[in-house]
Parts: structure tokens; sequence; C-alpha cells
């Protein structure tokens, strides 16, 4: 993985709804009932783009309510 890969494996929900194209609302939605893969970092929660793009390359093609568990 290259350096600039490497900034890409965490984004905010905000990032994640405008790099998507989707209201925020949507996104938090998405991360809220782990629609998408997120982690907490310090008190935010993040969007894992690492892990979405793995599922991605391994041929994932539909997410859906509860794919990503985070407790």
């Amino acid at each position: 993985m290259s350096k600039a890969d490497e900034s890409l494996d965490l984004c905010s929900v905000i990032t994640f709804a405008e790099m998507s194209g989707i209201s925020v609302e949507e996104a938090i939605g998405w991360v809220d009932n782990g629609t998408i893969p997120s982690l907490k970092l310090a008190d935010f929660r993040m969007v894992n783009l690492a892990r979405l793009r793995e599922d991605l390359l391994k041929g994932k093609t539909t997410f859906k309510e509860g794919d990503y568990s985070h407790v």
C-alpha cells in the first residue's frame, strides 16, 4: 500500500457522504445501523475505508443493515 493509500484508511462521516454523493444524514444512518464499516477514534465515529475497500476487492457488492456491527 502506498503512502497515498494509507491516508484513505479512515474518514469522517461527513467526508464519506461528500465523496459518495449522499446526504450526511444518510451516511450517519448507514454508520449507525452497520451498513458500512466504522470505528470509534477518540470521541469520533469514523468510516473504515480500509475495510470497505478490502470487502469491495473481495467482491462484496451488496451492503445492508447489520453487515458491520460496532458494539
